[in-house]
């Protein structure tokens, strides 16, 4: 009898288990590369990771129309957030990538030289929530965007 219950019980605990939002399952429209929301080259660029709620990646796009040294600065509103960020050439290639700083509220990816061309930003997060800005810079005189007042 003890076993029979045990069998029942079973199903029912993976049930409620799996119940949770899938990877990427609440995206909101850039959780793909053939997703990816484009964005302005120096101009800062704000939005919304949750590994809880399903929300585990985002896609920018971007184009640099002549040869330059690419940075891009984020600033976190959460920086216990677990983060991986990444920049893809117009292929998908990783070109360069960084693990966010936990604890740490602004750090920048690269610099890296890229040529004339698109290019992808990958933001994945695998714990954690968290609002962030960011802005990629090319050194060709942008506005640069204020540090957020925490």
């Amino acid at each position: 009898m003890r076993m029979r219950k045990m069998i029942t019980l079973l199903p029912l605990a993976t049930l409620l288990v799996a119940c949770g939002p899938g990877f990427d399952e609440n995206t909101g429209g850039d959780g793909s590369r053939g997703e990816a929301r484009e964005v302005r080259v120096d101009g800062p660029v704000d939005d919304r990771v949750s590994a809880e709620q399903g929300d585990n990646t985002d896609w920018k796009k971007f184009e640099l129309e002549d040869t330059a040294k690419v940075t891009v600065h984020f600033w976190w509103d959460e920086p216990s957030v677990a983060v991986s960020m990444t920049i893809r050439d117009e292929l998908g290639q990783k070109l360069t990538a960084m693990k966010h700083g936990k604890g740490q509220r602004e750090e920048q990816l690269g610099p890296i030289k890229l040529k004339a061309g698109a290019y992808f930003l990958e933001i994945s997060a695998s714990d954690g929530a968290s609002v962030y800005t960011f802005e990629i810079q090319t050194g060709s005189g942008g506005g640069g965007a204020p540090t957020p007042d925490f």
